[in-house]
């Protein structure tokens, strides 16, 4: 089983397990982040330790090769058969030496390559989890909003108004007792002036009658 198959159905017990027990879906699906993200870092590791284990086993194949190879420039340079004969079996050992750490090598590289597209699949994995839980986080709190308000317009509504209503009031009977009530000091004023203007009128009009008394 890949590394992604074993994450993804430890994943889904655990979360599966956490619902069950628990109502808060935002840290179910923080701690099943934290997993996959756990998961992608010790994938990211050990492609790194493959990738230098391969590099080894590369180096050590190429020098092997090149063992071979001047063994059997020896052999055919070597008068002398038995030292040459002993040049041929060096040159055939590192070579199948060579053969044999070629096949791991190709199947570590085999490895190293599903190992990277388990990578991606989890770092995808990854990215998908935490927009899922961004969309959600933001519908939860529209939704949680939404009822927020319709809880204040259906039970609470009533008495906040009636609240705002008697704070109004009290308001109200503080600014009259200490003469500080802007809407009837302003109304006084006006009606003062307008009483004034009335008076003036009155006197204007008696003054008129009486110039024309004295013609």
């Amino acid at each position: 089983m890949s590394i992604l198959k074993r994450f993804s159905a430890t994943l889904t017990s655990r979360v599966d397990q956490l619902v069950g027990e628990i109502e808060n879906h935002d840290a179910v699906v923080e701690a099943g982040i934290r997993d996959a993200r756990r998961a992608y870092a010790t994938a990211k590791v050990r492609q790194a330790r493959l990738c230098r284990d391969g590099a080894r086993l590369q180096t050590r194949v190429d020098a092997l090769r090149a063992q071979s190879a001047t063994w059997r420039e020896r052999a055919a340079g070597c008068a002398d058969e038995e030292r040459a004969l002993e040049c041929l079996r060096r040159a055939k050992r590192a070579g199948a030496e060579a053969d044999a750490l070629a096949d791991s090598l190709r199947e570590q590289t085999s490895t190293e390559r599903r190992l990277a597209a388990d990578i991606d699949a989890l770092r995808r994995r990854v990215e998908g989890l935490e927009q899922r839980r961004g969309l959600l986080r933001s519908r939860a709190a529209s939704a949680d909003a939404t009822a927020r308000l319709a809880e204040l317009d259906t039970h609470r509504g009533d008495d906040l108004e009636e609240i705002f209503e008697r704070w109004e009031v009290r308001i109200g009977e503080r600014e009259i007792l200490s003469g500080t009530c802007t809407e009837d000091r302003l109304a006084d004023d006006f009606e003062a002036e307008e009483e004034r203007a009335e008076l003036r009128a009155e006197l204007a009009a008696l003054k008129r009658g009486e110039v024309g008394h004295e013609d």
